[in-house]
């Protein structure tokens, strides 16, 4: 007769409701038997009225505990709020996610603090943020060459949170009910949050979609903007000393879709499919730009709000007038001219600005600057690299790279100079990086951009920085077949048409 079934074994066992002894990674009935032996992995809800009520002050002190683990408290926390338990291996999970995940995307311990106090609390509220948390997570263990998580494989864990969670996030897209103000502007966070996770999971291991044109991460920004636009009204606009912890986070996030919007992305060759249209409307964007610095991206919103632009211009057809060209570069130039008079302020939140690391935040911007001066030369002017004003812009990135290991040198004065270079700075150098790589047609260029790679690589350790570094040597290779070394004629945008990539310079 069958055994009282078992809840915490092997997918065998609970279909033979036999009682499994949970041995990892074959249970003793399938070893006997010969079967095939695997554990599931559920994320397990309970209905909201079902849910362990907690006193306020517990509940706060317990989301506090899970992102900054004190002596008395180590690691992640053994079970949900409605007290259902989460699995050893969704703890190791989550730690990873708060405590290295996020930091890769920080440029700065607050902004690390920020996200942690303010997503992950949310996540255990929420099934659909807590499946994209952990699939993200997954994703960074594969990203550094972590096959195996407790006796599992990770591409198994990462599968099933993919099939559960996406599932989870279609159907809270598809609910219609009409909650009170806020509450749906709770939900359209989380929501927000859940699809931007989703997308740099995809991002992080360049993961294709199946029976479409467009690659899985820019599905997901389809969904971040189609909810903007259901959510107009939505502000993220908030008064200092305000803010929630959470709200903070959704700052951050915001600024992040923005950017992942407007940077640049390499794209796949358009013929036999439709061009895309441009990114975001103009309303997504702030009504007004800021020449502050902006903690979250290095560089500053008016920077970003430049960059849109030049992106909106260069996929218009027929080509727009160079008078337009024109007047960015414009806007461009006398941006660097008045940040080198007056060194703008660097803001972590809209109450905090930060001085001691004002140098390298200073350096990441100008970096930021120069790049953007070189797309515009090659996506609208369509300059060759060898070009003075394209080299006259490489130059000037090759010197603030220096300087921005230099910077580091100074603040780590036991360092070694091959360690040294801002590492919190280096998560956002993916498209300066690049963007130099591409106009790269000497061998010392190139050389000199290998080495920011690596350090790119070591900062970030995910998949799609090294598919980065193989388009560029596919660029190189590319410019070495037309006869272009040492020579610098073509433009690198016509080099760039024939790489088949489609993964955001992120």
């Amino acid at each position: 007769m069958p055994g009282p079934r078992s809840r915490q074994g092997c997918d065998e066992c609970r279909k033979r409701r036999r009682k499994c002894d949970e041995q990892k990674p074959r249970c003793g009935h399938c070893i006997t038997f010969g079967r095939t032996c695997e554990y599931p992995l559920r994320v397990v809800w309970q209905s909201g009225q079902h849910r362990l009520t907690l006193p306020g002050p517990l509940l706060e002190t317990a989301k506090t505990d899970l992102l900054f683990p004190t002596p008395q408290t180590k690691g992640p926390p053994r079970s949900l709020p409605n007290g259902i338990p989460l699995s050893p291996r969704y703890q190791r999970l989550l730690g990873h996610f708060t405590h290295d995940i996020l930091a890769s995307l920080s440029c700065h311990p607050s902004i690390h603090h920020d996200l942690g106090q303010g997503l992950v609390p949310a996540a255990l509220e929420s099934p659909q943020l807590m499946s994209a948390c952990l699939a993200l997570s997954a994703a960074g263990f594969l990203s550094r060459g972590v096959l195996e998580l407790d006796g599992l494989e990770v591409t198994k864990i990462l599968g099933h949170l993919q099939s559960s969670g996406l599932a989870l996030l279609r159907r809270a897209l598809a609910t219609t009910s009409a909650p009170a103000a806020g509450v749906q502007r709770q939900m359209s966070e989380t929501l927000l949050a859940t699809c931007l996770l989703w997308c740099l999971t995809d991002v992080f291991t360049y993961r294709r979609s199946e029976g479409t044109l467009l690659p899985s991460w820019r599905i997901h920004l389809q969904g971040m903007r189609a909810i903007l636009d259901r959510d107009s009204a939505h502000s993220r606009n908030f008064t200092p000393g305000t803010a929630t912890r959470t709200q903070m986070a959704m700052k951050h996030l915001h600024q992040l879709y923005l950017s992942l919007q407007t940077l640049p992305y390499i794209n796949q060759p358009t013929t036999g499919r439709t061009p895309e249209t441009p990114t975001f409307p103009q309303s997504h964007l702030a009504v007004t730009t800021s020449p502050a610095i902006d903690g979250f991206l290095g560089y500053s919103d008016e920077l970003l709000d430049i960059m849109h632009q030049i992106d909106l211009l260069s996929r218009k057809f027929p080509p727009p007038p160079l008078f337009e060209a024109d007047i960015l570069l414009g806007k461009v130039q006398a941006m660097i001219a008045r940040d080198v008079i007056t060194t703008p302020p660097v803001m972590i939140s809209p109450s905090t600005s930060v001085q001691n690391e004002c140098s390298e935040f200073t350096l990441c911007h100008q970096i930021f600057q120069q790049a953007t001066l070189i797309q515009l030369h090659r996506r609208l002017y369509h300059l060759p690299s060898g070009s003075p004003p394209i080299q006259d812009a490489v130059a000037a990135m090759e010197a603030l790279f220096e300087c921005l290991e230099a910077s580091s040198l100074r603040a780590r004065p036991g360092a070694r100079r091959e360690d040294a270079g801002g590492e919190s700075m280096w998560v956002a150098m993916a498209m300066p990086v690049f963007t130099l790589g591409c106009e790269a047609f000497t061998p010392d260029q190139q050389q000199f951009v290998l080495g920011k790679m690596d350090r790119l690589e070591a900062c970030i350790r995910s998949l799609h920085v090294s598919i980065i570094r193989q388009a560029l040597v596919d660029v190189w290779a590319l410019r070495r077949d037309m006869g272009d070394e040492d020579v610098g004629a073509l433009c690198a945008g016509r080099l760039l048409e024939n790489l088949d990539y489609d993964i955001i310079l992120f």
